[in-house]
């Protein structure tokens, strides 16, 4: 049956293709290009088309179409002069999408409703001689035979579409992602950052400790530098770590490690830190020879000297005579395994003169630590001492302080034979002091990271500790040190712990598990909930069903609720993220989030609704109304086509320029630029009108007139037609774009972002669609379906 009668060019052109299968058959439109003779291509000049459906065959189908679109129509969308993608890439904020794949692009125009034989459509924009509407923009117009290509296909769609098994192009799973995915591999780092409340539940977690000081919140107080959102000063969550997050991790870690450590509270309980670090390693003896020292006035000192001396000479064949006041110094630092007590002995005598004895100093790095007054003067003596003496490099030096002189009678010398060091004095003990502090860096890593340290990991600490404890002594302030750097690492700021990438069996499922309950309940999993995992009490799925059941669950899903729908904090705008959280404990269908004739309690109860609001959910919810006005702004309606219908407008330069004069009958003429967005923003802004902009119903205008909230014909593509939000909720929640941007809302929850439902992950889309389906929008299912997914367990 026709639609309307046969058009003559429809027979001409019918014969020009020599085609028995119909004007709109499969076979091409045969038409030569642009040279003279050519017979207009047979659309109306506002794009439309009267399409004869009944003389489309039935071997006609959608994949033909959609097959026979990407050959002949596709190419010139993605060349470079005169097509479309270098504004319609899929990187754009435009409504319509051009990818480098042209079935999936078929299908893209075919759910916006771009391959409509009306005007608004793909094809008038093809036509029209408005330069401020036509496409390309700036660019030569396509061939006749380009635009008949579209002109033929798009009355083909349509009598496709009008067979009675077909269902609506816009609320069906989209065809072109059943194809498998051919397009670049996706190599991005996909790894959420922790989020302000996930900080919050893991210090709290790790150290027991609200960051409570002196009566004030200190995470409130620093909100804003964590990104987070407090509903008084800072509404919108930050996307990404700034560098003022990293100066406010600065401060939070240092006073909650430092407090943990001298308490010996959180990841220290139980860890006694005032254990020396260093182990005593076995004595030895190190002797430095005198003879063999060289003057530091000399010309050349030789490689490996081992002494210097400010002056004096060899003392026949053994020892140095300081024949006047001088010293003997190790040329390098002696380098003191640990700090202990060692023994230093002094081989020396002197020559006699005077009333006084030659006098001998030992120094340490210039100090002097011992003196004596040496009377032997025949045969070399002893001269010990025991000194402790801190780790590291030191320099030793014997030092003659008094030489005296009678000429022709005496001359007081002092001849030094050797400098002997010994030690450590107490006795060795093995590895035993640093086998335990880098067991207690284990720990740290354990309880701070939920994994165990590598090997490189403890020598790493552990020097850690030890250097910050040389620099200044005190030891839980050092081991508060390296708590600090744990609460910097990748693992401790990143919601999967990059670790895992690395690490196989239970110590990959305690960090996937670490992944799970920040996810569900923005804080680290229990000991009880590793436990349960690692013994096999509880499986994954089971674990994954305890925390959609728990009460953490609900609190955290609210929060993220509350960012999403853009809460201000108040009771009225936190009543959308009331019903989203109800909807999910409750495992009611996600379609009432726009259908639903109740409202939320605070206590998440259904609670009753006026009549007036109908099923329209969160629609006229006075938290979703306010501060998104309707006419003429027409606000309310793109954040409705955005929040719960994921459409992104872009705005042209032009469409700014006109904006003046433009009115609301201007926006809905097919033939005007502004017709693209609001063929759906008009309708819906008119069918918003009986609620003002603070949420209060209405019959009657300020003049006392009847309120029309119809979509009032005004343009007849709308999918949403009927009085007042009623209608276009219920509607709505049967498109496919309602399905995919609910999805993605949990779908966010886990990866941090939404779905890539066009690239690789569209088998996951593919996947969640079903679970909906069998589950009749259980959005708690979903979830689960999510956290038990390939592609969340890696």
């Amino acid at each position: 049956m026709r639609a309307s009668p046969l058009r003559p060019w429809c027979r001409a052109l019918a014969v020009l293709a020599l085609s028995t299968a119909g004007c709109y058959g499969q076979a091409s439109l045969d038409m030569q290009g642009d040279t003279p003779g050519d017979e207009d291509p047979p659309v109306q000049q506002d794009g439309s088309l009267d399409c004869d459906l009944g003389i489309v065959p039935e071997s006609v189908t959608l994949q033909g179409i959609a097959e026979d679109f990407a050959r002949t129509v596709h190419p010139a969308m993605v060349r470079e002069t005169s097509g479309c993608i270098s504004c319609h890439a899929t990187t754009t904020a435009r409504l319509f999408k051009v990818s480098y794949e042209g079935v999936e692009t078929f299908y893209a125009a075919r759910a916006a409703g771009f391959m409509k034989p009306a005007s608004g459509s793909l094809l008038s924009r093809l036509v029209t001689q408005d330069e401020a509407v036509r496409m390309p923009k700036a660019q030569p117009a396509w061939s006749k035979q380009e635009i008949a290509d579209v002109a033929r296909l798009t009355c083909q769609l349509a009598a496709v579409e009008a067979r009675p098994a077909a269902a609506k192009p816009d609320e069906e799973f989209p065809p072109a992602l059943l194809q498998p995915y051919t397009g670049p591999a996706v190599a991005t780092y996909d790894n959420p950052f922790i989020g302000f409340d996930q900080l919050k539940g893991k210090v709290k977690s790790v150290f027991n400790d609200a960051w409570v000081r002196g009566g004030v919140d200190r995470f409130a107080q620093n909100v804003g530098v964590f990104g987070g959102v407090d509903y008084k000063d800072h509404f919108v969550e930050a996307r990404a770590a700034s560098a003022d997050f990293f100066l406010g991790l600065d401060d939070l870690s240092r006073d909650v490690c430092l407090v943990a450590a001298t308490n010996k509270t959180g990841p220290f309980a139980g860890l006694d830190l005032a254990q020396p670090l260093v182990d005593v390693p076995a004595p030895s003896t190190k002797q430095y020879e005198m003879e063999l020292a060289v003057r530091t006035d000399a010309t050349t000192i030789p490689a490996g000297t081992q002494i210097l001396a400010s002056t004096g000479g060899k003392s026949g064949s053994t020892g140095w005579n300081l024949y006047t006041t001088g010293s003997l110094a190790t040329a390098q630092p002696y380098p003191f395994p640990t700090s202990n007590t060692y023994r230093f002995t002094v081989k020396a005598k002197g020559d006699l003169c005077g009333p006084d004895l030659p006098h001998l100093q030992l120094k340490v790095d210039g100090v002097i630590v011992k003196e004596w007054d040496v009377s032997n003067n025949t045969a070399y003596a002893d001269f010990v001492h025991s000194q402790a003496v801190a780790a590291g490099g030191h320099v030793l030096s014997v030092h003659f302080t008094n030489d005296y002189g009678e000429t022709g009678v005496c001359d007081r010398n002092l001849h030094v034979d050797a400098l002997q060091v010994y030690g450590p004095t107490e006795a060795a003990t093995g590895t035993q002091r640093a086998d335990a502090a880098k067991a207690k860096v284990d720990t740290l890593y354990r309880r701070m990271l939920y994994r165990a340290a590598t090997a490189q990991e403890r020598t790493d600490g552990y020097a850690l500790v030890t250097d910050l404890n040389d620099f200044e002594p005190n030891l839980p302030k050092a081991w508060s040190g390296l708590c600090e750097g744990l609460m910097r690492a990748p693992d401790f700021l990143f919601t999967l712990p990059p670790s895992y990438e690395a690490l196989s069996g239970k110590e990959r499922d305690r960090l996937l598990l670490v992944k799970l309950a920040q996810d569900l309940t923005g804080r680290p999993p229990t000991a009880a909930e590793f436990t349960a995992l690692e013994s096999g009490t509880k499986s994954w799925e089971d674990l994954v069903d305890t925390y959609l059941e728990s009460p953490d669950f609900q609190t955290y899903y609210f929060q993220r609720m509350r960012v999403r729908t853009e809460s201000e904090g108040t009771p009225d705008t936190d009543e959308p993220a009331r019903m989203w959280t109800h909807l999910v404990l409750e495992e009611k269908p996600f379609q009432e989030l726009l259908t639903g004739d109740y409202s939320v309690d605070d206590g998440f109860k259904q609670v009753a609704r006026t009549p007036e609001h109908g099923k329209t959910g969160v629609l006229t919810m006075k938290g979703f109304i306010k501060n998104k006005p309707g006419l003429p702004h027409y606000n309310y309606a793109a954040r409705v086509m955005t929040d719960f219908m994921g459409a992104l407008y872009e705005v042209p330069s032009e469409v700014f320029d006109m904006r003046g004069a433009a009115t609301a009958a201007s926006t809905v003429d097919p033939n005007s630029i502004c017709f693209a967005c609001h063929q759906t923003l008009t309708p819906l802004a008119h069918q918003r009108l009986k609620w003002d902009d603070e949420g209060n119903y209405r019959t009657t205008d300020i003049e006392g007139k009847p309120l029309d909230d119809s979509d009032r014909g005004l343009v007849g593509v709308y999918s949403y037609k009927g009085q007042g939000m009623e209608a276009f909720a219920t509607q709505a929640v049967k498109k496919e774009a309602f399905v995919r941007r609910t999805l993605n809302a949990q779908f966010a929850l886990f990866f941090g972002r939404e779905m890539r439902h066009t690239q690789d992950e569209r088998v996951v889309y593919k996947r969640l669609w079903d679970v909906t389906q069998e589950s009749h929008g259980n959005l708690k299912a979903v979830l689960k379906a999510v956290a038990t997914s390939p592609e969340y367990l890696r």
